[in-house]
């Protein structure tokens, strides 16, 4: 793991930056007037926190499990937006 170290005041890139350079195997140190303040790592390395799938998904396998009915788009009526019984 290699280290990079930044000056607060003077820090050059932002926080996109600095998070792609950790996902790098990077350590990167933020000073304050040359004395350490923060250091940002990773906390669990990215193929770690990746779970493998039992199976990869197939599409249509439930098809006919759910039916809508023909008339679902049509507009509701005047009782339904008023509240009305």
């Amino acid at each position: 793991m290699s280290n990079k170290t930044f000056d607060l005041k003077q820090l050059p890139i932002g926080i996109t930056e600095l998070l792609y350079s950790i996902q790098n195997e990077q350590e990167i140190v933020i000073t304050n007037d040359n004395i350490p303040v923060a250091r940002l790592t990773l906390l669990n390395p990215v193929a770690e926190t990746r779970l493998p799938l039992e199976k990869t998904p197939q599409p249509g396998l439930n098809l006919g499990a759910m039916v809508m009915s023909d008339d679902f788009d049509r507009p509701l009526p005047d009782e339904f937006w008023l509240q009305n019984p």
